[in-house]
């Protein structure tokens, strides 16, 4: 007898069972002749192998954190530590349950009552930047109340740096976005701006010069003009959060700031170029068209099912057709630092605080004080969401149940009357 035709006729040992049988249904003993055996080895085979595919795929559609990390500059905060973000929101929490928390005692030595409102200002705009955090980053929350110090610093880490990627990626387009701009302008620049780099910029430049100078000094007037070139005292242009950028024609009056603030065209466009498109961007009237009746930017093409469209960065990062205070102060930033001549990203440039602009414009917005100013500010909100998203109101979709309502309640009262 063969030793193939010998192993064959052993019976099964049921301390060592055969793999492939536990694989395709654990029946080793059952009647190998029997359809009914093979039938469920093969369900149990398919069973294993889609599970397996399905396992495949869920690890590989995993957004990488670095990934999911690219909005919170754009929406959240220009720059700094998600971690001290998070800590000075938690100091927030602890001061509104108890202001006289004494953990809290020492953030306040040395400070003036200017200084401690300042303080205070700065936990409030944190700590409504972890909420915005919690709406951007899928269970952020989560993760900060129950990682360890290790996985947080890891994850903080990652999100920072695809945060501070997506700023850079920012930072080049609107460069060039600029130069193209301000290149095509009627009449053109003496010296054309270079696309590729930012060191022919700045306040020499008669054109950039002309868009940094503060909404408190006269840009026409040649004397003032080399004052502020030459940071004489009294004429240092770089402590003003009021350029010319931000005004609508770039033609603000010194003595009402906040007429025509951040109304440019110019940040409209940068705006377009970070959020919706590029395209759109070019498609804005140029500053001596009316910018005040702007027509409507075209609706954006609804996917027929064949290929699904790309989506915008207004939509990764939830805005929901509305412009937000931190959305906006992104894009000014943008739009200043691109008209300097810095070779790359700094929190501080040539004297000019970025942080503290992305700041006053958001606290422009959240902060502003009395029921008057408040209204005031949310109208320039709803103007930017208008100029940008302006197809929203065609897009969303109606809700009909007040006129079902309506019509149920009418079609009821002739039925009641006829009964009775």
């Amino acid at each position: 007898m063969s030793t193939l035709t010998a192993a064959s006729s052993q019976p099964p040992n049921p301390l060592h069972p055969n793999p492939v049988d536990s694989l395709l249904g654990g029946d080793g003993n059952a009647d190998q002749a029997d359809p009914a055996v093979w039938k469920r080895r093969f369900h149990a085979l398919q069973e294993s192998v889609n599970a397996q595919n399905k396992s495949k795929r869920k690890s590989g559609n995993a957004t990488p954190i670095s990934q999911l990390g690219r909005g919170i500059r754009k929406v959240i905060f220009i720059c700094g530590e998600i971690k001290d973000l998070v800590s000075e929101s938690d100091n927030r929490c602890a001061y509104v349950e108890d202001p006289e928390n004494p953990d809290l005692s020492s953030e306040f030595e040395e400070l003036n009552d200017d200084e401690v409102e300042e303080l205070k200002r700065d936990w409030e705009r944190s700590h409504a930047a972890v909420q915005a955090l919690n709406r951007l980053i899928p269970n952020f929350q989560k993760k900060i109340d129950n990682g360890s110090p290790e996985e947080l610093n890891t994850f903080y880490v990652e999100l920072q740096r695809g945060a501070d990627s997506a700023r850079s990626d920012d930072l080049n387009r609107i460069r060039a976005c600029i130069a193209d701009w301000l290149n095509a302008t009627q009449p053109r620049p003496e010296i054309l701006l270079n696309p590729s780099c930012r060191k022919n910029r700045g306040i020499q430049h008669d054109v950039t010069g002309q868009l940094l100078c503060p909404a408190e000094f006269d840009w026409s007037n040649l004397v003032v003009r080399a004052k502020l070139r030459a940071a004489e005292e009294k004429f240092d242009w770089l402590c003003s959060y009021h350029s010319r950028c931000f005004y609508a024609r770039h033609n603000p009056t010194a003595n009402r700031l906040e007429s025509g603030y951040l109304k440019s065209t110019l940040l409209i466009r940068v705006y377009k170029a970070i959020f919706t498109s590029p395209s759109s961007a070019k498609n804005t009237p140029d500053e001596d068209e009316d910018v005040e009746n702007m027509p409507p930017a075209k609706l954006q093409k609804i996917s027929s099912g064949k290929s699904p469209l790309r989506r915008n960065v207004a939509s990764k990062v939830h805005l929901n057709d509305k412009v937000t205070s931190r959305s906006i102060a992104y894009a000014a930033v943008q739009l200043h630092f691109n008209l300097q001549t810095a070779a790359s990203w700094a929190s501080i440039y040539g004297g000019f605080d970025y942080q503290g602009l992305y700041n006053y414009i958001v606290d422009f917005f959240d902060d502003a004080p009395g029921p008057e100013a408040k209204k005031r500010s949310k109208d320039l909100l709803d103007w930017w969401s208008s100029k940008i998203f302006s197809g929203a109101a065609v897009r969303r979709q109606t809700n009909t149940s007040a006129s079902r309502k309506a019509l149920r309640q009418q079609r009821a009262a002739p039925e009641g009357e006829e009964a009775a």
